[in-house]
């Protein structure tokens, strides 16, 4: 099942280019810009913005002088509890404060107080190492590197990526715009297509970024690395997506149930948090952010967290007395396409940076703030590796096509694949719940793949392979460990401190 469209490039408007990046988050603009200034041609695909620009709380590094990238990375390592790959994250917070100036180079322009860095701490940092831009360090980063882009001339296709085509290497995507299903022929494929927290029923992400990225590229061959972690953030105000920044409790909000008693650490890391917030709800409270402290310290919400107390102006909510009603929501799909230390898959000329990609670094859990740091250091370090490899792939002028046929109607909604996600696979798992999901997802996808060969068929395809592997990995992970629970087996077992591979079944083909 390696491609689910009709298709024969032969018929289709085809165009041309040495490598492209489909994605234009921190990942993908930053390999752009990198293989621009070091004399490649990159053009860019993308169907929007994505979770950079959401992005709140900061980048964090070790650019204080009191501060060591050995501390940076013994708290990566505890959060992850010890599942992380040890050279990916040294490699994360050693160059992670090289890359801090190249942000800097490009145009953004982080937070100082006089002439120094104003940086924040986050749970799970032992030094206030996070840099920012009030609570809209992501947009800035994502504005800045965009102009960049531009600066640099680097084209942007506006469209959605549908099949990685070639055989035995990445030779071209198929990709929609306007209704029209268009070939580009390429020496490289660089994908930067973010993560797949969506398929869950309360998520952070934005609409557009549904995780079917990932899905392409597993059918492609790709092994899934570690789906079962997905990090949930403790703090989303209640009935929307817009999560509440972790820099909010960083500055002293605290957290408190319906009858006004504080019950958890803030600071601790997010899956500790997210589930002690869960376990209220599920006794029939509610929970609140009391941000009140924030204001006793003297700090000026508006100024310091402007976007949050816009959003909570609107929802007529006034934090200088009322408490703020949050849940938890998916946030973060840690594990990803597998990938080596340069972006590189195991298909030549298939590359992976940011969030749909699974460098290692997070382990078990990510810590707060290196997601960010993540996309820019190793979509620099992709962007070198594939100026050297183009100089080896040969461009192809095969044609490709797929008889693949389909007809009638499936009746599977994504909102179905949401709430079952959820109930059966969310910050609580067991064993029983878990199965019951694989049955119905399997179910799913053997109508899905009967059904017409549509461009949306395919998107809801690849997002219910993602969420099956994720399910699989959950049961095959029968221990608890990071954000990874299972209530059937509540503790770390020192033989699953392990990663979790997985390529796609035989049997789904």
């Amino acid at each position: 099942m390696r491609y689910f469209l009709e298709f024969d490039t032969s018929r289709l408007p085809e165009e041309e280019a040495s490598v492209v990046v489909c994605g234009s988050g921190i990942g993908g603009l930053t390999t752009a810009i990198v293989l621009k200034e070091l004399g490649e041609e990159p053009v860019i695909l993308t169907r929007g913005v994505g979770n950079t620009y959401y992005s709140q709380g900061g980048i964090a590094a070790a650019v204080h002088p009191h501060d060591s990238t050995h501390s940076h990375l013994m708290d990566t390592l505890r959060a992850g509890r010890y599942l992380n790959d040890p050279e990916a994250v040294k490699i994360l917070v050693e160059e992670g404060v090289l890359r801090i100036a190249d942000l800097e180079r490009w145009g953004v322009r982080f937070d100082r107080k006089e002439d120094y860095y104003d940086t924040t701490s986050e749970g799970g940092h032992s030094f206030r190492r996070v840099l920012k831009v009030k609570d809209f360090t992501g947009k800035e980063i994502y504005t800045k590197l965009l102009r960049r882009v531009k600066e640099l001339g680097i084209p942007i296709l506006k469209g959605e990526l549908q099949e990685i085509v070639g055989e035995e290497k990445a030779e071209g995507i198929l990709y929609t715009s306007e209704g029209s299903l268009r070939f580009l022929r390429t020496k490289a494929v660089v994908l930067a297509t973010g993560g797949a927290a969506s398929m869950f029923l309360y998520t952070s992400n934005p609409s557009k970024v549904r995780g079917d990225g990932i899905g392409i590229a597993v059918r492609a061959g790709v092994p899934l690395r570690n789906p079962e972690f997905v990090q949930f953030h403790p703090t989303v105000l209640e009935g929307t997506n817009v999560l509440i920044s972790e820099a909010v409790r960083g500055e002293g909000a605290v957290l408190v149930d319906s009858e006004g008693n504080r019950f958890v650490d803030e600071l601790q890391p997010r899956d500790v948090v997210a589930r002690a917030v869960y376990e209220k709800l599920k006794e029939g409270r509610r929970v609140f952010l009391d941000m009140r402290p924030v204001f006793s310290k003297g700090i000026d919400l508006g100024d310091r967290f402007p976007t949050i107390a816009d959003f909570l102006k609107e929802r007529g909510i006034d934090p200088r007395r009322d408490l703020v009603p949050v849940v938890p929501a998916a946030h973060y799909y840690i594990g990803g396409l597998l990938v080596d230390t340069f972006g590189r898959t195991p298909i030549p000329g298939l590359y992976a940076v940011g969030e749909c990609a699974c460098t290692g670094v997070h382990g078990a859990n990510r810590l707060a703030s290196n997601s960010l740091l993540e996309g820019v250091v190793f979509g620099y370090r992709t962007a070198y590796r594939v100026h050297h490899d183009l100089l080896y792939f040969k461009g192809s002028k095969s044609n490709f096509s797929s008889k693949q046929k389909g007809q009638g109607r499936h009746g599977v909604r994504f909102t179905d694949l949401k709430a079952l996600m959820w109930e059966k696979a969310g910050l609580v798992r067991n064993g029983e719940e878990l199965s019951k999901a694989e049955n119905i997802l399997m179910d799913w996808i053997g109508k899905v793949k009967k059904a017409e060969r549509t461009p949306e068929n395919r998107r809801l395809l690849d997002i219910l392979l993602v969420a099956l592997l994720t399910v699989k990995g959950a049961l095959m992970r029968k221990e608890s460990r990071g954000v990874h629970y299972r209530s059937d087996y509540p503790n770390e077992r020192e033989g699953f401190r392990r990663d979790t591979l997985i390529v796609l079944n035989p049997l789904l083909e």
